[in-house]
């Protein structure tokens, strides 16, 4: 067992055992981090992958804590229904003009819900799933909304959106299958998620916004890519949103500002094509002759794809994303990436 300890509202949760990384199966040392909210973040890069992740992870009950505790704070991250609303209102903007014939929507980890309600503004049929109670609660003080705890039964939709969910799932190949199985062929994946490979990230060092207690993974264009690629999707492709540059350089510049407009020119030159981007919008299609069904993962294809390939826990890891399923799927997120 981990000697790392995460204290959530006064209880104490032991870390899980440390992993290797879920694509490649290769060990990676991590370095602790001192996260937001006072909490700690464990984190080991895959070079090859390009991703990083979480080792060793919190434990899932640690994570529903967490999150529980963030929903039912009142800070101004998931306070300001104004401010999120504002948001998911852009955000549906960006997936009716990316989809524009589509009708059903289904907002997977929909959070406090405001997308659902911007979808629907936007003329969708659109649904969301939110496993947090608090979340659930703030949908109805907010907006008015009833989200579901578990997916609806046989119905297929035209688009599943996930913003800044797939960070906090444990296997996320496993869960874009199930939901890949729940859409209509031809159908459109959105993801929101930090960038990895960005110049905030180097600007800012350890106290990026994005080391967060519950953010399993840290992903890059190029890892993402490859996550929807291993659970059947297809043309993945980056939205322009999102694209930053550090504000001018003044007359008399100071050590920081020289630093941050050099670790800029350093990402645009390492990553050119996504270096300006902290947080990503993707897009993926289900491919138009898949077949769908409308079961859940089964014991012996759930973990396949970002299981753990290298470590003793590949049973025990699959075992907790079939929990999840049963208990109405993702970690518990909406709208921006810093929950």
């Amino acid at each position: 067992m981990s000697e790392l300890v995460d204290v959530i509202a006064g209880r104490r949760f032991e870390r899980e055992p440390a992993i290797p990384c879920p694509l490649c199966g290769e060990w990676n040392e991590p370095r602790v981090i001192k996260a937001r909210y006072g909490m700690l973040a464990s984190v080991a890069e895959c070079l090859p992958c390009r991703l990083a992740y979480q080792t060793p992870r919190p434990s899932d009950e640690a994570s529903q804590a967490y999150m529980n505790m963030r929903w039912s704070s009142g800070d101004s991250y998931v306070a300001d229904a104004g401010a999120k609303l504002t948001q998911a209102r852009k955000n549906a903007q960006i997936v009716r003009e990316a989809v524009p014939e589509a009708r059903t929507l289904l907002d997977f980890g929909a959070g406090s819900g405001a997308f659902v309600l911007a979808a629907r503004e936007a003329g969708f049929d659109a649904v969301g799933v939110e496993r947090s109670e608090a979340a659930r609660a703030r949908a109805r003080a907010s907006y008015g909304l009833e989200l579901l705890e578990a997916m609806p039964e046989d119905t297929h939709y035209d688009v599943v959106t996930l913003w800044d969910v797939i960070e906090h799932l444990r296997d996320p190949v496993a869960l874009l299958k199930w939901l890949r199985s729940r859409m209509a062929p031809g159908g459109v994946i959105v993801l929101e998620t930090g960038n990895y490979e960005n110049w905030k990230r180097l600007a800012q060092g350890d106290t990026w916004g994005l080391y967060l207690l519950d953010h399993q993974f840290y992903f890059t264009p190029a890892s993402l890519k490859m996550v929807a690629r291993k659970a059947g999707f297809a043309e993945f492709r980056l939205t322009r949103r999102g694209r930053r540059i550090p504000a001018p350089m003044p007359a008399q510049p100071s050590h920081r500002d020289l630093l941050t407009h050099s670790l800029y020119d350093r990402a645009m030159k390492d990553w050119p094509k996504h270096g300006d981007i902290n947080v990503m919008i993707a897009l993926a299609k289900v491919p138009a002759a898949a077949a769908v069904t409308a079961s859940r993962p089964s014991i012996a294809g759930a973990g396949q794809g970002l299981e753990i390939v290298g470590g003793k826990r590949k049973a025990r890891g699959l075992e907790r994303i079939l929990q999840l399923f049963r208990r109405g799927g993702a970690d518990d997120r909406s709208g921006d990436a810093g929950a």
